[in-house]
């Protein structure tokens, strides 16, 4: 038996001597009792493990309760020497608000204490002589006053030293500042957390607030290839991860660029375009081109070089910018869009992201006028994912379940949504549903019984980081009419939200697509991901799925966000 089942056991043996007191719900006293028993029955094991979380989670009041207990056990673990390797944090100290005209210190570095209310990490090794951690600032609206990159050491026993990073403020009012983890060497995000503060010149400094992030490992992927792509006050500035090379500014991003290229997406997805499948791909390649033209030189002949190696496991773009199609990235000294020929994923800088995803307790979504074919979708997916348990590794993570029985009704009122978002009782969300565009005075958004269900409707998750809990997957795969228009920004404030809330990783199209190819890219992305295929590997192979019709960008327009060597987990 390991540590975790052990603790699991304890506590599902205290709750069922206390289970009066501990539950909201009072009539469910029989139920739940019936399942911790059952649980507590169960030989040891994954399948134990996995049955003691479900019943500690069968009633609202005992998961709070059961929480609070194994955050009680896994802060013993890694008190007693000896037991575990320490767990690591980033950590952050900066005033929520402050007097205009003074600069601001930002201090960070790598702790063993999370503090209070702290999300659990499980430990991890570090070896002896340590590793080195670069931590890095950006903001839009910020000036950084220090050099915005600074180099610790993580030691076994210890904290890292602690950095200060210090900021000015132009112009009063709030502002925000991402703080990002990554290994020296290159890889992609350890760890991020979004501070902010809110300047007023005629007020006081409060004191300083802290502020952690998990981190659940110190280990890049296989060669990874990672550019950090940050909007500033002087504009967009670019650096290779792993390289000592200085910061580049890049080219502005004129908002006409973003206009046209989806005009032109759009137009071949809904076969309104006059292009033939070869001059499509032609014409989708220059814009490729054109996006990699905005990179500074030096981080180009870099990426360049770096992607002729054949190891490259996957290129990670480090960026807030979500309204940009990254996706149609074109080397003209290589062999096509990038997308081809490496994985490519999206960090954001907002929380850390999972290195392990649980394809259970799905929440489906179909809104109040989805896509033909939409319910089919769901239960294709349903099949895929529930109906061959052996399709998926097992796992012993705290975060996953069993898998539910019957295939569930996709959800259509806008108030089930969010209250499930809001409670983050999830680890799979999947919306087949149909997206209007915002234009002509009128919300965008997918179109509920009850209203829109919008990017703002995300506000209090993204505050509360609801789901960071489970982390889940969120795959929304829009389908709709657009001219382009404003459906980029829509599509990035998906996204953003969702990341902020607490999504181990999201998945979303760029532009409007086709219900019959989304159908396809999902079905694809799934059934590879489930069978233990990596985050980034799974959406390029996905992609493949769609490539025999140069003429439907679809397999261009998803945009995935998380840790490319992020796999599934599954009972």
């Amino acid at each position: 038996m390991n540590v975790d089942e052990e603790a699991l056991r304890r506590i599902a043996g205290q709750a069922r001597e206390r289970l009066a007191e501990l539950l909201d719900q009072p009539g469910a006293a029989d139920r739940v009792a019936a399942a911790l028993d059952a649980a507590l029955a169960r030989p040891s094991g994954p399948l134990a493990q996995l049955a003691l979380q479900r019943a500690l989670r069968a009633d609202p009041g005992l998961e709070r309760w059961a929480r609070s207990a194994i955050r009680t056990a896994e802060s013993r673990l890694r008190a007693e020497p000896g037991a575990a390797p320490p767990a690591r944090y980033l950590t952050t100290s900066l005033p929520a608000r402050a007097r205009g005209g003074r600069r601001l210190a930002l201090h960070a570095a790598i702790t063993l204490d999370g503090g209070p209310g702290s999300v659990p990490t499980r430990p991890f090794p570090i070896p002896p002589p340590g590793v080195d951690v670069l931590l890095s600032v950006a903001s839009e609206t910020l000036e950084i006053e220090s050099d915005a990159v600074q180099r610790v050491r993580v030691l076994p026993d210890a904290d890292s030293d602690t950095v200060l990073f210090e900021l000015s403020a132009p112009t009063p009012g709030r502002h925000e500042v991402r703080v990002r983890a990554f290994l020296a060497g290159g890889g992609g995000e350890l760890s991020a957390v979004v501070r902010t503060v809110e300047i007023d010149p005629a007020g006081t400094t409060d004191r300083p607030r802290t502020v952690t992030a998990r981190l659940d490992h110190l280990a890049a992927g296989p060669d990874m290839v990672t550019v950090q792509i940050d909007r500033t006050v002087s504009g967009l500035v670019c650096r290779l991860i792993g390289t000592d090379g200085p910061a580049a500014l890049a080219e502005p991003i004129p908002r006409a660029l973003i206009r046209d290229i989806l005009r032109d997406a759009h137009q071949m997805a809904s076969g309104e375009s006059a292009f033939t499948p070869p001059n499509a791909r032609r014409r989708l390649a220059d814009w490729g081109t054109t996006l990699w033209g905005l990179l500074p030189p030096p981080v180009r002949s870099e990426v360049t070089a770096r992607l002729k190696a054949t190891t490259v496991s996957a290129l990670t773009l480090c960026t807030d910018v979500s309204t940009l199609p990254w996706e149609l990235l074109t080397d003209p000294a290589g062999d096509g869009f990038l997308v081809d020929r490496v994985p490519l994923v999206r960090q954001t800088g907002t929380r850390p992201l999972s290195r392990s995803l649980a394809l259970i307790d799905p929440v489906f979504v179909l809104g109040s006028n989805p896509p033909i074919g939409a319910d089919r979708e769901i239960s294709r997916l349903h099949e895929l994912l529930f109906d061959s348990p052996s399709a998926l590794p097992t796992t012993d993570s705290a975060a996953t379940l069993a898998a539910p029985v019957g295939v569930p009704e996709g959800i259509a009122d806008q108030r089930s949504l969010i209250s499930r978002i809001d409670a983050g009782d999830f680890n799979l969300l999947h919306l087949a549903c149909h997206q209007a565009n915002p234009e002509g005075g009128q919300p965008g958004g997918v179109l509920m019984t009850d209203g829109r269900f919008e990017p703002v409707s995300l506000a209090r998750a993204a505050a509360t980081g609801s789901l960071a809990r489970r982390c889940p997957l969120v795959f929304f795969n829009a389908c709709g009419s657009v001219d382009g228009g404003s459906y980029d920004t829509l599509m990035g404030g998906w996204a953003e939200q969702f990341l902020r809330a607490g999504a181990g990783a999201f998945i979303g199209s760029s532009w409007a697509v086709k219900s019959p190819a989304a159908r396809r890219f999902a079905l694809a992305f799934y059934r590879e991901f489930a069978a233990g295929v990596p985050l980034g590997t799974a959406s390029m192979t996905a992609r493949g799925a769609l490539s025999s019709n140069n003429a439907d960008p679809t397999r261009l327009a998803y945009a995935i966000y998380g840790d490319p060597v992020a796999v599934a987990s599954r009972p």
